[in-house]
């Protein structure tokens, strides 16, 4: 910095310095083009564009050497607005650009081009500082660049960097039609600025656009030579997108395992679900995002901070609400009259139940629970395996009181629901409804839309979609992790095996939705919190969330930068859960054996915690060989539990073999891309 300064003051003549921009007063961490790769990139995910970042890179080179041969200019000198335009046209006559209009695209092109430059920058803090330090000692500062922008956009970078009140005046190529590189900025600039060439200094990087050009016009200069950082943007060049991409998730995944916190690398799978999420939801045009109670609270928590991290809320926003809804509040609101209702698929979903059970299903007040038991002569804490099949059900149904009290109940719910509904203020009736959540079929996807009598199109985005009910063109599902619709994988069958962890990190500081009330002509919440449940969250599962949290920034900082497909975050996510699925440690088996044991479940006989036991492994000896050996992924699920099980019985030790099985399915799924990549065999 005192060499700077003591050649400046050495210059006795000089009253105003000005400075190149880039590779002086700040670097990137990536190739110069690599910027506008990412560009592209963000563009592609913010307009939903039907293009690769390839070709829209390659659009936007050419797009700028065309308009540099048509107006006889450097392609530094093309005006910003005019790039602009030139892309847009080529992308609305290729088609994979729709719906868009001029204005909206431009404002998010100026941002994809200022959030792709700032995410790869770093400033050069001893030349800033030896210029601040001349400033203070009254010299006139310019900045003075060849680049694309406008000045407008250059104003904001340099106030991101905290740097831009240093500068009297700011001169940018594209926005003054003159350059560096061929010296016709440098007359411009000092007749501008109203000085002679003896009281100018250039500084810059460039040997002929910052030290030769300026010369040319008796201006004297200063090279900063930044050899390394030229050495590093040639080395730039080379590398692997792949490869970085596949360091990020690997040192988050390890922070993650070794942090004391289990499981919370799951944040990766809920990152590149939050990612895909706002890609689906931008490029179908979603203005409001319903995040389903309790998995969906996160799951919002992250996506609200995943907008604010992106950037770009100013252009889209899209708002998110929180709905709090569950299988047994959603059962009541599709209710119909009891002379229509015929039950069907509730003794199923409900199991064995009581009447005392059953009345607190319907919300039943313990005075009207007594008036029925007592004018019904029914025994009230005898369970039965299918209640609303059974003959003291039918006692039920003749009973008054019973009637009024359902009729009461179905009325209310749905008169309670549909303000409570009302009351987010979502213009849901002409846009449809699109629901977030972690899965795994759609139930309360189906509830809504039948309460809503099939007349407002819902919508799911789910993180796994394991189930396939009657799906309409008002009723799409996503799974955006993993999904068996329109066809599974072996990513599906991997990521879809230990699905209760998914929603037990994703677990809520409160109960589970019995039902809607309204006070005080507010809508809200009837709910119930399992102690056990509560115990689970407040001792593990929210100090996992904060500090995934933490990975998430972490994940999205480090990823904005590298150019990466989905493909390649598939299948770092189905490994991943290969290796937490099959090499998992005995610390790990406990800590889910803990999670279990608040594992709620809110309908029928509502029971806490999972076991896992051989019974379950619906597949025989000699079946579940010959399938492991040919397509080891199709008994993924039941090699994940064959751990726990052996931990529960003391035998743990000898689970070791079990190990050879993860390198087994790598090789496995090697042979079948290397020799078998027909992929005909399914």
């Amino acid at each position: 910095m005192s060499t700077l300064i003591q050649k400046i003051e050495n210059i006795t003549t000089c009253k105003v310095i000005c400075t190149d921009f880039f590779d002086t007063l700040v670097h990137r961490t990536v190739h110069p083009n690599y910027s506008i790769k990412l560009w592209a990139k963000l563009l592609i995910r913010e307009l939903a564009l039907e293009i690769t970042a390839n070709d829209l890179f390659a659009i936007r080179a050419d797009s700028l050497s065309y308009l540099s041969k048509k107006k006889n200019k450097n392609v530094l000198e093309i005006p910003y607005a005019t790039l602009i335009e030139e892309v847009y046209y080529r992308l609305i006559n290729t088609a994979a650009l729709r719906k868009t209009d001029y204005d909206h695209f431009k404002k998010t092109f100026e941002q994809a081009d200022y959030v792709s430059e700032v995410s790869v920058q770093f400033k050069n803090d001893v030349i800033i500082n030896a210029i601040k330090k001349l400033k203070q000692e009254g010299y006139r500062v310019y900045l003075i660049t060849d680049f694309f922008f406008s000045k407008q956009l250059m104003s904001r970078i340099l106030d991101h960097h905290e740097i831009l009140d240093v500068f009297d005046d700011i001169f940018v190529s594209a926005d003054v039609k003159k350059s560096k590189e061929n010296g016709s900025i440098y007359p411009f600039v000092l007749e501008k600025i109203d000085a002679i060439a003896d009281e100018v200094v250039m500084i810059g990087d460039n040997k002929n656009s910052d030290i030769t050009k300026s010369g040319l016009h008796n201006i004297r200069s200063i090279h900063t030579k930044n050899l390394s950082h030229h050495r590093r943007n040639k080395k730039n060049l080379l590398g692997s997108d792949a490869v970085s991409f596949e360091k990020v998730c690997s040192r988050i995944e390890n922070r993650c395992r070794n942090s004391g916190f289990e499981f919370s690398e799951y944040i990766i799978h809920f990152y590149f679900f939050t990612e895909r999420l706002y890609t689906k939801a931008i490029k179908h045009g979603v203005n409001d995002l319903f995040f389903l109670a309790r998995e969906g609270l996160y799951l919002k928590k992250i996506f609200d901070l995943y907008q604010e991290l992106n950037q770009f809320t100013d252009e889209v926003k899209i708002k998110t609400h929180y709905l709090k809804a569950s299988r047994q509040s959603a059962q009541k609101l599709a209710l119909k009259p009891l002379e229509q209702e015929e039950f069907n698929n509730y003794g199923r979903i409900h199991g064995q139940m009581s009447v005392i059970q059953l009345f607190d299903w319907f919300l039943f007040s313990k005075e009207t629970q007594t008036n029925i038991i007592e004018g019904s002569k029914i025994d009230p804490d005898t369970l039965h395996t299918n209640i609303f099949n059974s003959e003291v059900f039918l006692k039920l149904r003749a009973n008054n009181t019973f009637q009024m009290a359902y009729e009461a109940t179905r009325v209310g719910q749905k008169e309670a629901f549909i303000k409570y509904l009302n009351d987010f203020g979502s213009n849901f009736k002409e846009e449809g409804i699109a629901l977030v959540d972690v899965g795994w079929g759609g139930t309360m996807q189906e509830s809504l839309y039948n309460f809503l009598e099939q007349q407002v199109a819902v919508t799911g985005y789910y993180i796994g979609l394991k189930e396939i009910y009657n799906i309409l063109p008002d009723t799409n599902r996503y799974g955006l992790n993993f999904s068996l619709y329109p066809y599974r994988d072996k990513s599906f069958e991997i990521l879809k095996a230990n699905g209760q962890l998914y929603e037990q990190l994703l677990g809520a500081p409160h109960g589970s939705t019995l039902g809607y009330s309204i006070e005080n002509d507010v809508a809200g919440t009837i709910e119930f919190h399992e102690e056990n449940e509560k115990y689970v969250f407040d001792t593990y599962i929210s100090h996992i969330q904060d500090y995934m949290l933490i990975e998430f920034k972490e994940l999205f900082t480090q990823l904005r930068s590298i150019d990466y497909s989905q493909d390649l975050a598939q299948k770092y996510m189905t490994n991943m859960a290969m290796r937490i699925g099959i090499l998992g440690n005995k610390k790990k088996i406990k800590f889910v054996q803990n999670l279990s044991k608040g594992f709620y479940q809110n309908v029928g006989e509502n029971k806490v915690g999972l076991n896992y036991t051989p019974g379950q492994l619906e597949i025989s000896k000699r079946n579940f060989v010959t399938t492991f050996i040919k397509s080891p992924e199709k008994v993924f699920r039941f090699l994940v539990k064959v751990k726990p099980y052996m931990y529960s019985k003391g035998i743990y030790g000898l689970s070791w073999p079990l190990n050879l099985t993860y390198y087994y399915m790598k090789l496995n799924f090697w042979v079948k891309k290397k020799w078998l990549s027909k992929d005909l065999l399914r």
